[in-house]
This record gives structure tokens, sequence and C-alpha cells, in this order.
């Protein structure tokens, strides 16, 4: 009978032995969804200036974009240190002037100089954009 037990015990030693082992090669499954791959596209589409957001202006005006640069010519007289822009920009992208977030038509700047706006992309990547206003 004591030869028995011992065999028992022996063969549950044995199986919690090899459970242990066989689980402790099993491999951790990730429970993270794969990171989905973030735009790089960082680009101003349209900028313009509307009559409806700028009460000093007559007129809507478009700009001309040449590359990273952004030109306007306003009518003499008008006051360029309050002037909210109508822009559009790429998916997901957000548009920051010294560091404030920007939204288009509702966001005042002071175009008496040259406006650095900043797109930042989804992934994080950022370009410039130089907005330079003058009169005549």
């Amino acid at each position: 009978m004591y030869k028995i037990k011992s065999r028992l015990i022996m063969g549950g030693l044995l199986i919690a032995t090899l459970s242990c082992s066989v689980s402790g090669c099993k491999k951790d499954q990730p429970n993270e969804q794969p990171e989905q791959t973030r735009s790089s596209q960082k680009d101003i589409l349209t900028f313009e200036f509307f009559k409806a957001d700028n009460s000093n202006l007559t007129a809507d005006y478009n700009t001309l974009q040449t590359g990273n640069t952004i030109a306007a010519t306003l009518p003499s007289g008008t006051n360029l240190s309050a002037l909210k822009a109508a822009f559009t920009v790429s998916k997901n992208a957000v548009v920051l002037v010294n560091g404030q977030l920007q939204t288009s038509q509702v966001s005042v700047n002071n175009f008496t100089q040259p406006v650095i706006y900043t797109v930042k992309a989804e992934d994080g990547s950022t370009k410039n954009y130089t907005v330079t206003i003058t009169t005549r």
C-alpha cells in the first residue's frame, strides 16, 4: 500500500512539474492593438481673409502661396494688427502661432510683421509657413 501511495504522489508531482514547465514556456500575447501609422502631412491648403470675419475689410482676400511663403496685399489703411485668417490644413494637423493653437476664422493675429504659422502633423513633425501681409 505504501508503494501505491508513493507512486501516486510521485505521479502527481510529475504531472504538476510538467504542467508548470509547459505553461512557463507559453509566450504572452500582447493585448495592445498594433499602433496605426500616424500621418506626416502638414500642409496649409488654403489661406484667406474674409470680410465676414474681419470688420475692417471691405471684401474677401485670397493669398498667394509659394512653397512655405504666403503673401497677400490688402487695401491701404487696413488695420493689420488684428486679423482673423481662414485656413485649411492637412487632415489631423493642427496650427500654432508662437506656440498657441490656432482656429481658422477665430484666432486673431498681428500681421504688421511676418507671422510664422507652424503646422504640426499627426506624427508630431512640423512645417513652418511665413505669412506676410502688406497694404497698398
